[in-house]
């Protein structure tokens, strides 16, 4: 099955109600795995099989449940959120003071003054007949929404009001309740749409960075600007100062300071010289710089870090599910609902205009818009705030499962370490040193580990090397073995040479640094020596431990290093749990066998090594972008290739936890209580019933407190936006 994740931007959702719908239309389609509608974004994730099911199908089924459907390219530029027009609530506003003021007269003095009302009732239901098309429309689909219970709570009142007028009822019409449902209903969505226009903003700051032009450099010499989306690996690109770095790539020429804050979180400028490698949506300094492309800008790295912020924005948590299956039966629950008031009321008083109030409060104290908003709203805000931390989500189940975690399996190299090792010592036997390091950079030439890397560069400079590998096979966590001129060699740790049946006793370990690993070469079953690699603790190692234990976390390394250098590593960053020596299926192990005790296991880690634990644990964390086999299997990245954010993670986690949960028990906790109390259940207890206007206020109230509720989790977000950006508008 060709599985496919596509975005699609949404039009005409109201409420969460219309939400349900789009997901429910949508996974009818054969080979649509899974739907997210996200209400405040109105963007939706469609996961599906491609060979079954195309965004033409898609779109189709949305429009069918009579909404509009467009497939977004997950880079694609959005227009800023734009805040609905304030015109009709104002204007409304403007007609209902005279209107209440006529009310009241007709409350003291018993003047008639019903006509006039109903001439100021008639700009305001025509400044507001939206509610009344689109319910309408939602009602002939099956499909009623929150327009849908606005527009009969308000036409109920008209009408009664007319009948009122033309038979010349004794008592007042309801031209003041329909006026005020309306008024005050249009001024709660124009505030809620106030309140959360900025949820996306952070994402939108993400998109800023990406850049739109490129300039090529042609075979000739001739300069040609094209845009940023036509680059591909190979081209030649020209950086000017100042402007956005078209795409990742090397430095062939020039030298400059780069902006890399995006990736880092660090504002100081890194230096870039020939050979430097810079990534799309940095900014250069004052240099010019040509660059060699090495990737296409789809797939470019700031490119990725959009694309998994903006699913993690539309993902949802599991208690978002119930609020889903909630909001599809709510609104038709809420119908049934008044007219059961009405027809009880009729049936027990007899009084039709006492009745009808009670239906008409039913029908618009109702909030179904609060369940809708109560997740997907600090979801996104979560997110974005998450996103200027240097913190993606790749998913709603890793915001909501991050702080569950009660232990940290934490990889050594590139997690613990900076993962930039060097050669520190060599002990040659029975060779010199030149030739040991050139015999075990033949091997390690073609592997991709950082100890690789660090024994290639260890070569003198400008010597060739006169051995050439082949043949050669990696031994994952052990070393790598092969042919060298033709002759049997290999490269690796002590665990590696023991099964080997190598004898290594003629290497000197007093003489090699503990934090350093020592790499035996061996050739023809003889040991010809250990180079020794060493890796430094990141800085801020010692501090993220400290950090995960106040987060009730206990902190586990994990290696495939020597038992004497883990422990060493260990005893400087503070953690008491050692595995070492432990092939990448033995740190799976580790991880099964700490779940098979009940732990919550958190792994973090950056290398393909690591995959296949990060995959294994319950929540997984990979560091500065790492590999694409770690990327691909993590739940949590860590853009800025910090280990103190993933306590940081851990933190804002929790506080998601708690702010949708508070938010789902108010919104659920106010539709019990509210609706109930304006059926009149109450009011044999209390002789006090909401009137439909009063029931209007209380809510948009409703959604207002679960939309500022959310907004708080905003308080620590900051803009790490380069000023360069702000200015130039990029």
């Amino acid at each position: 099955m060709a599985e496919k994740h596509q975005i699609f931007v949404l039009e005409g959702l109201r409420c969460a109600s219309c939400a349900a719908h789009v997901e429910q239309a949508v996974a009818k389609l054969d080979g649509v795995s899974r739907v997210e509608v996200n209400l405040v974004s109105k963007l939706m994730r469609v996961c599906h099989d491609a060979d079954k099911v195309t965004a033409a199908d898609i779109t189709a089924a949305v429009e069918g449940a009579g909404y509009h459907a467009e497939l977004r390219e997950p880079t694609a530029p959005v227009a800023p959120a734009s805040l609905p027009s304030c015109v009709p609530w104002a204007v409304s506003a403007a007609f209902l003071l005279p209107l209440l003021v006529l009310h009241y007269r007709i409350l003291i003095d018993d003047g008639d003054y019903r006509i006039a009302e109903l001439c100021l009732l008639v700009p305001i239901l025509i400044l507001n007949f939206r509610y009344f098309t689109r319910g309408a429309w939602a009602l002939l689909r099956l499909a009623p929404n929150m327009d849908t219970l606005v527009a009969l709570g308000a036409a109920a009142a008209t009408a009664y009001s007319l009948a009122d007028v033309i038979h010349l009822h004794a008592g007042h019409a309801y031209a003041d309740s329909a006026a005020m449902i309306l008024t005050i209903v249009s001024f709660g969505r124009w505030l809620e749409a106030f309140y959360t226009a900025g949820a996306g903003d952070a994402l939108a700051a993400l998109r800023r960075r990406l850049p739109t032009r490129a300039t090529i450099l042609r075979g000739d010499g001739a300069r040609e600007s094209i845009p940023a989306a036509q680059v591909l690996p190979g081209d030649r690109l020209l950086v000017r100062p100042g402007e956005l770095v078209p795409a990742d790539g090397e430095v062939l020429e020039g030298v400059s300071e780069i902006d890399e804050s995006t990736f880092t979180g660090e504002s100081t400028p890194l230096v870039k010289e020939p050979g430097g490698r810079v990534f799309a949506g940095t900014v250069n300094g004052s240099g010019a710089l040509t660059v060699s492309a090495t990737a296409p800008a789809q797939q470019s790295t700031i490119s990725r870090i959009v694309r998994m912020v903006g699913e993690a924005e539309v993902a949802k948590p599991s208690i978002a599910r119930l609020a889903d299956r909630l909001a599809a039966w709510f609104v038709p629950f809420v119908i049934l609902a008044a007219i059961a008031a009405v027809a009880a009321w009729v049936h027990c008083e007899g009084d039709l205009t006492f009745a009808l109030r009670r239906g008409i409060s039913v029908l618009v104290i109702s909030c179904p818009c609060a369940l809708g908003l109560a997740t997907p709203l600090a979801v996104m805000i979560a997110a974005g705030r998450a996103a200027h931390e240097g913190i993606i989500f790749r998913s709603g189940a890793a915001m909501e499962l991050a702080h569950r975690a009660t232990v940290a399996v934490l990889d050594k190299t590139g997690t613990l370490t900076q993962g930039r090792p060097h050669v520190c010592a060599t002990q040659p036997v029975g060779i010199t040193e030149t030739e040991l390091l050139q015999l075990a950079a033949a091997l390690e030439g073609s592997c991709n580990h950082p100890y690789a890397a660090a024994v290639c560069t260890a070569l003198p400079h400008g010597e060739p090397n006169p051995f050439r590998a082949e043949q050669v096979r990696t031994v994952p966590g052990r070393g790598v073995q092969g042919l060298v001129n033709g002759e049997p060699c290999a490269v690796g740790c002590d665990a590696f040479m023991k099964e080997l049946g190598i004898d290594i006793s003629q290497v000197d370990l007093w003489e090699i640094p503990n934090v350093a690993t020592p790499l035996y070469v061996v050739r023809n079953g003889c040991l010809c020596g250990a180079v020794a690699v060493a890796d430094s603790l990141r800085d801020t190692t010692t501090e993220a431990v400290k950090d995960l234990r106040l987060e009730g976390v206990r902190p586990v390394m994990v290696t495939g290093d020597c038992t004497r250098t883990a422990n060493e590593v260990a005893l400087q960053c503070g953690i008491n749990e050692v595995y070492a020596e432990v092939p990448p299926q033995g740190k799976v192990e580790l991880v099964q066998q700490l779940q098979d005790v009940d732990e919550c296991v958190l792994m973090v880690g950056d290398g393909i090594n690591d995959a296949p634990a990060l995959a294994a644990a319950d929540i997984s964390m990979t560091l500065g972008m790492g590999t694409d086999a770690a990327i691909n299997s993590a739940d949590i990245i860590l853009t800025h290739d910090n280990l103190i954010d993933a306590a940081a993670a851990m933190a804002l986690s929790r506080e998601l936890t708690r702010n949708i949960r508070l938010n789902f028990s108010w919104a659920l906790g106010y539709n019990i209580i509210a609706i109930p109390l304006a059926a009149g259940a109450f009011y044999p207890l209390f002789q006090w019933t909401p009137t439909p206007a009063f029931s209007a206020a209380c809510m948009c109230a409703s959604s207002l407190f679960v939309v500022l509720s959310a907004l708080r989790l905003r308080r620590k977000e900051e803009e790490t936006l380069p000023e360069f950006i702000e200015e130039e508008g990029y």
